[in-house]
């Protein structure tokens, strides 16, 4: 079954009346500084060379990044395969994440020394810049876990409000896994260059292990248990009026490995 439900339809978010990467800061805390930026770049990889890009995206990119890391440029980086495809959606991706944009343009220019594998330059690409207006994570690496992208359109209007019935239902549960290490991470993405709807929320986390996926799923169901059957059609009334549920998508995808400041 999936994970999402909305009018009959699973969603780990849409209990709690909502339905990638900047996990930046330390657990359950709220930075003060200014929104970190997260550049995002995707791939189209020919089926049969799934396998060879992942291992030398592995080989020639995660080094790259290990040192940024190290030096304090980057706060947060990420690599993933697609774990759900669509005929036209990408196959692999690469995230990056600094509390300033020189920090994310050094690290893209530091990438594109290095070699190129031709199967990326057969396929379709995209990028995004993102900031994030909410987020936790735990400090560390991971490998095995899932990246879970949850997009809503906000109604014109209803962005703030929606923000505060996200923060007061979802962002609790949220920070209570990452506590408990389901999650190595959370946030809500924004686009910072437009290539979709200025409505746009990315509700983005990335899990630790499969066995994680399905302790948020019960985390997320018990706190619906919580609450009655009146306050649970409330909730779902208040996410119809906020958001254009027949605009949400979903996203997910493996982590080969990501780092969290």
């Amino acid at each position: 079954m999936s994970r999402f439900r909305r009018m009959g339809v699973r969603t780990r978010f849409a209990l709690l009346a909502i339905a990638s990467l900047g996990l930046l800061v330390p657990a359950l805390a709220r930075a003060e500084a200014p929104d970190p930026f997260t550049y995002v770049a995707e791939w189209s990889i020919a089926r049969d060379q799934w396998g060879g890009y992942s291992e030398w995206t592995m080989k020639h990119h995660k080094p790259i990044l290990e040192r940024l890391a190290a030096d304090g440029t980057l706060v947060g980086w990420g690599f993933y395969e697609t774990y759900i495809h669509t005929a036209t959606g990408p196959t692999h991706g690469v995230w990056w994440t600094s509390l300033d944009f020189a920090g994310i343009e050094k690290a893209r220019v530091e990438l594109l020394k290095a070699p190129f594998h031709p199967a990326a330059a057969a396929g379709a690409h995209r990028d995004l810049l993102l900031r994030a207006s909410f987020k936790g994570s735990r400090s560390g690496a991971v490998t095995g876990g899932f990246l879970y992208v949850n997009t809503q359109v906000m109604r014109p209007g209803k962005g703030g409000d929606w923000s505060k019935l996200w923060e007061q239902n979802a962002k609790p549960v949220l920070d209570e896994l990452v506590a408990q290490g389901a999650l190595a991470g959370y946030s809500v993405q924004n686009e910072d260059v437009h290539t979709a709807p200025m409505t746009a929320r990315m509700v983005v986390t990335v899990s630790t292990s499969a066995a994680a996926e399905d302790q948020i799923e019960a985390a997320f169901a018990a706190a619906a248990a919580k609450r009655s059957p009146e306050e649970r059609e409330a909730l779902a009334a208040q996410t119809r009026e906020l958001t254009d549920t027949e605009a949400h998508r979903d996203y997910m995808a493996r982590v080969l490995a990501a780092w969290f400041k």
